[in-house]
């Protein structure tokens, strides 16, 4: 009998355990929601205090990522736009990153606990791999196509957001 009353106790108990996984993840879900309108009106905010509308400053600032985006597809290619690519990174971070799991699997990763060996050379490949990447983040900051790129990315949102109406 008791064993049956303990049982049962689990269960009951482990019931809202159940629905309060699905709960939980609805507040996550909620809260990724909430932080994006967050960070748009947050936007909307600092554009009025800048005397810009927001609807059109909007704008501006979607052209702007994405201008940025161009110019940061060369750190992740290593490719420049009209041909090239980055000195000491003709193959971008993305490169970096391919060849990291490349060498990880030549160490037999995912290693067995305790395989030190494993440990160790896995340690080493994300050594190189960071290297690589500071190195092409470098390039990609000197280089004077990045740098041109970057700045008419400005250019054109200060263009675009003085076109704008002021604030209502």
């Amino acid at each position: 009998m008791r064993r049956l009353m303990f049982v049962t106790l689990a269960l009951l108990l482990a019931g809202p355990a159940f629905g309060d996984t699905e709960c939980k993840r609805q507040a996550i879900d909620d809260l990724r929601e909430c932080k994006v309108e967050c960070k748009d009106e947050f936007k909307a905010a600092k554009l009025t205090c800048k005397g810009i509308d927001p609807a059109c400053g909007i704008g501006c600032l979607a052209g702007r990522q994405a201008c940025r985006d161009g110019a940061d597809a060369v750190l992740d290619s290593g490719q420049l736009p009209g041909g090239g690519a980055l000195t000491d990174c003709a193959t971008g971070t993305d490169g970096c990153r391919a060849a990291l799991e490349i060498a990880k699997t030549g160490c037999g990763a995912p290693c067995a606990i305790g395989n030190a060996v494993c440990d160790a050379c896995v340690d080493a490949a994300q050594v190189t791999s960071f290297v690589c990447r500071d190195t092409c983040r470098e390039s990609w900051r000197a280089n004077a196509v990045v740098t041109a790129l970057r700045q008419s990315c400005k250019d054109s949102f200060q263009a675009c957001t003085a076109a704008c109406p002021p604030a209502p």
